[in-house]
């Protein structure tokens, strides 16, 4: 997985969706909201986005089928 994944991940996140998995993500981030998440994320050097991104994709293969479907989607349309 890669930064453009991960940040599909997040924006699908924004949508409101998934409150539990959202609230995951915020901890690993040690932020208060997604918002922070997607800024702290374009702040961090390669090997820091390495390691979330590993995080953010071992989450997400236990996410639901709809919201997978949704970052697939944002992903082609970030790409």
């Amino acid at each position: 997985m890669g930064a453009q994944r991960t940040r599909a991940i997040l924006k699908v996140l924004q949508r409101g969706r998934e409150e539990k998995l959202a609230r995951t993500v915020e901890k690993i981030f040690g932020a208060s909201s997604l918002e922070e998440c997607a800024a702290t994320y374009e702040l961090l050097g390669n090997a820091e986005r390495g390691a979330l991104d590993e995080a953010l994709e071992r989450l997400a293969a236990n996410a639901s089928a709809a919201f997978l479907l949704g970052v697939e989607n944002e992903e082609s349309s970030l790409g």
